[in-house]
């Protein structure tokens, strides 16, 4: 059997991640978005995630002690760029194109403190939890 082109980079990615989680604090590790990017191949179309199975959605949410972690796709294709707008108990994110999907959150966010990134196709929203007054944020 022939070997796969792509086996040294996913030992290199096992070793990696044994080392990370080695490295960890005894304790329950999320992994919170998680991106490989090996290049498309020139002429190929652009893959379409639409086509996922019925009901998963394109927006993970995981909530932490601090933080509200919020993970979507950007649709590369649509008109405008991607964008968060953040308020005290929701998030807004546009994904690309004039579509916007508001997300209801459990807790007060501090607005000023919170903030996104746009990075290969990829929305991260970091939402700080508000501190409860005379309570010491952690950070």
């Amino acid at each position: 059997m022939a070997n796969n082109p792509y086996d040294e980079m996913f030992r290199d990615i096992a070793r990696l991640m044994e080392r990370i989680l080695s490295e960890m604090p005894p304790s329950d590790p999320k992994i919170i978005g998680f991106t490989i990017i090996g290049g498309m191949p020139e002429g190929a179309s652009y893959p379409d995630f639409a086509g996922d199975e019925e009901g998963e959605s394109d927006v993970e949410v995981v909530e932490g002690d601090d933080c509200i972690y919020i993970t979507a796709v950007a649709d590369a294709r649509a008109d405008g760029a991607p964008y968060v707008t953040f308020q005290e108990d929701s998030v807004t994110l546009c994904t690309g194109g004039d579509e916007e999907t508001v997300i209801d959150l459990d807790c007060e966010i501090d607005v000023l403190h919170s903030f996104y990134n746009v990075q290969h196709g990829v929305i991260d929203a970091v939402c700080r939890k508000k501190s409860a007054p005379g309570e010491v944020a952690r950070s």
